[in-house]
């Protein structure tokens, strides 16, 4: 992939490569700790293996960083010293940067924000805790919800949505902004989860602004 990006432009012009990558990672050495979402990726030197394949300079962070980095300099962070970013997609990950500087902290993973725990008592998430913000608020668990609460509710324009019985976080929008009930309950539940993990983000680091991305 990264060759083909590179296409025909003269490899003096190129800097180098920046990846993203799901999970912790450490953005000295490029070595990534644990890809949740990539099966078997455990201690994996990323960026050595990819500077032998390319020859070209690579650098490895935690992708909600990056794009924490690409807000904070090309978007909605312009101008802020004190800047976070939220993606809200499959998981909940996060972005900080403080006094002008992305914050980091022991073996780059500081900010995993997806995992400040709401509820002790709440449901397992993917990192093995209970009641993480991820598993509240994120798509896969506004999925979730989404799916249990047919079961309840009859009468929703979500039953007419389901493909073989499923409904996505995309189908709830919808039926939503057709002011199905069900779907706008699931809605306002999302934004109150939401809400709560970024109260708490306004606690830790004082920003002056919080972006928002990410699939949901």
């Amino acid at each position: 992939l990264i060759h083909e990006v590179m296409g025909d432009t003269p490899r003096q012009e190129i800097v180098g490569a920046g990846i993203g990558v799901p999970g912790p990672v450490d953005p000295t050495t490029g070595i990534v700790y644990q890809a949740v979402a990539l099966s078997g990726w455990f201690d994996i030197p990323l960026q050595a293996r990819l500077q032998d394949l390319t020859k070209l300079p690579i650098r490895v962070g935690n992708d909600a960083n990056v794009a924490a980095v690409g807000e904070w300099r090309f978007g909605a962070g312009r101008g802020c010293q004190h800047f976070v970013y939220v993606t809200v997609s499959t998981g909940i990950g996060g972005g900080v940067v403080s006094e002008g500087r992305l914050l980091l902290g022991r073996k780059g993973m500081a900010a995993e924000v997806g995992h400040v725990i709401v509820d002790p008592n709440g449901p397992l998430c993917s990192c093995g805790d209970h009641g993480c913000w991820e598993s509240f608020a994120s798509g896969t668990s506004f999925t979730r919800a989404a799916n249990a609460a047919l079961a309840t509710e009859s009468t929703s324009l979500l039953h007419e949505m389901a493909q073989n019985g499923v409904v996505t976080a995309k189908d709830v929008i919808t039926a939503a902004e057709a002011h199905d009930r069900l779907a706008l309950r699931l809605v306002r539940e999302e934004g109150e989860w939401l809400g709560v993990g970024m109260r708490n983000l306004l606690h830790l680091y004082s920003p002056e602004r919080v972006a928002v991305g990410g699939g949901l």
